[in-house]
């Protein structure tokens, strides 16, 4: 009987935090397919972090990464952002991925107006979301 109550409240328990994450999570957007396969769907957790879900990217693009900035639409104008793992080198595949990224110090979603994935060598947007 003993570990019957403690199997339920272990579950209620793991139902809270799921339900309290969810509750956390503000959508974003969906990022759209401009090219190299880019699709996910993009979340702030606080104003320094960004999840993204079942994110897609073909990995074939020689100098992509994440990508912030304070214009409208990604441009030369913006920063890399450092991947999962603190990295700022070149973004490797992702096939539906869930990551965290925590934007650069100093900066928050307040300062931002797009998050996306952008080749730095050929100038070119493979999708993005706008902040508001």
């Amino acid at each position: 009987m003993f570990w019957k109550i403690c199997l339920a409240i272990s579950f209620i328990a793991v139902l809270t935090n799921a339900q309290q994450q969810q509750q956390q999570e503000q959508f974003l957007g969906d990022l759209p397919s401009y090219d190299h396969g880019v699709s996910g769907k993009v979340y702030a957790i606080n104003d320094r972090t960004i999840i993204l879900r079942n994110l897609n990217y073909d990995g074939q693009a020689p100098d992509a990464f994440f990508w912030i900035g304070t214009t409208k639409k990604p441009g030369v104008t913006g920063q890399p952002i450092p991947d999962e793992n603190g990295s700022l080198k070149p973004l490797k595949g992702y096939r539906n991925a869930n990551i965290t990224l925590q934007l650069p110090a100093g900066k928050t979603l307040r300062d931002i107006k797009h998050f996306g994935i952008w080749c730095r060598a050929y100038q070119i947007d493979f999708g993005h979301v706008k902040i508001n």
